[in-house]
């Protein structure tokens, strides 16, 4: 008895689409109808049955077609292995962790010198305008004394506007 895609979907509990996608990746074996949709058999839809218990356990799909070439079961990760995967792993991802913080350190220290150069800069341009800033004023406080020792003061600007 042939199956239509959408009794194999329903009996597999995934949509057509999928199942359509399956036969294809997985060059599975396939009668067509007269309109181009695919009809399968009972070994087909054990096979289908197969992949999606595979990927249920983790397995990707390539793994799943590469296995099915060599017509062998695809090889289960033991526990053992699993584990010293997982310790290889854990090795390499605290090494990476402390690579990271040592290059963020080296990072904020140049961060750290050249703000330190920048103050250094604005602390000397900031005596230096001090130091011009109480020349002005020295300058400044002979010209008073000047002035009001001549006697002349200055007159305020709109006066000199009528002396003309």
């Amino acid at each position: 008895m042939l199956l239509k895609t959408k009794q194999v979907s329903d009996e597999l509990g995934v949509n057509p689409t999928t199942v359509q996608r399956w036969v294809k990746y997985f060059d599975l074996p396939c009668e067509k109808n007269e309109l181009g949709h695919f009809l399968f058999s009972n070994e087909t839809l054990e096979e289908l049955k197969s992949i999606k218990n595979d990927l249920r356990r983790g397995y990707s799909m390539e793994k799943i077609k590469s296995a099915g070439k060599n017509n062998s079961k695809v090889a289960m990760v033991t526990p053992e292995r699993f584990e010293q995967r997982l310790d290889r792993f854990s090795v390499r991802l605290e090494q990476l962790e402390r690579q990271l913080d040592e290059k963020a350190n080296e990072v904020i220290t140049v961060q750290v010198l050249q703000h330190r150069s920048e103050l250094e800069e604005l602390v000397k341009k900031v005596s230096s305008l001090e130091e011009k800033l109480s020349e002005l004023e020295d300058h400044t406080s002979i010209q008073e004394a000047v002035g009001q020792s001549t006697g002349k003061g200055k007159r305020p600007w709109i006066m000199s506007l009528f002396s003309f």
